[in-house]
């Protein structure tokens, strides 16, 4: 049993490495902050969770407007050795795939596809095929049209 509680740690640790590395490439504009407690027995294995901390409002803004500044002053480079278009499209390219959700849906959390949900519920906002039936005037009868 000890033999597998270690095998089971090593794989975690290994896995937070991996996510950790994973996480400080694919979020250069975004500040995180993960924290993996580590316990030693087994009930408190099974409920380990990553806590998000979040900074403080002016200092989350700061770092922003400094990102803001560094790409304007990095655009205006390429703008004098006449690669500005590029620039601009692959940073705006870069700014969608930061932006992309790439953490694992929470607990709780429905999908935007309703037959992922239970009972196939969907969201709010979205068209079912009656109303886009009743929208389009399919539902008209032939008698209604004399």
């Amino acid at each position: 049993m000890e033999e597998k509680l270690k095998a089971y740690r090593l794989k975690k640790r290994q896995e937070k490495i991996m996510t950790n590395i994973k996480d400080s490439i694919q979020n250069v504009f975004v500040e995180r902050n993960t924290s993996l407690q580590d316990t030693d027995d087994l009930e408190s294995i099974n409920s380990e969770e990553s806590t998000d901390i979040p900074l403080p409002e002016e200092s989350s803004l700061a770092l922003k407007l400094l990102y803001l500044l560094l790409w304007i002053t990095v655009y205006l480079i390429a703008l004098q050795v006449e690669f500005g278009a590029v620039y601009f499209i692959i940073s705006a390219l870069f700014f969608i795939w930061i932006n992309t959700r790439s953490e694992k849906k929470k607990k709780g959390e429905i999908s935007a596809y309703s037959v992922f949900n239970p009972n196939c519920e969907a969201i709010q906002g979205t068209i079912n095929i009656e109303q886009l039936e009743k929208q389009m005037g399919y539902g008209v009868t032939h008698s209604s049209l004399l």
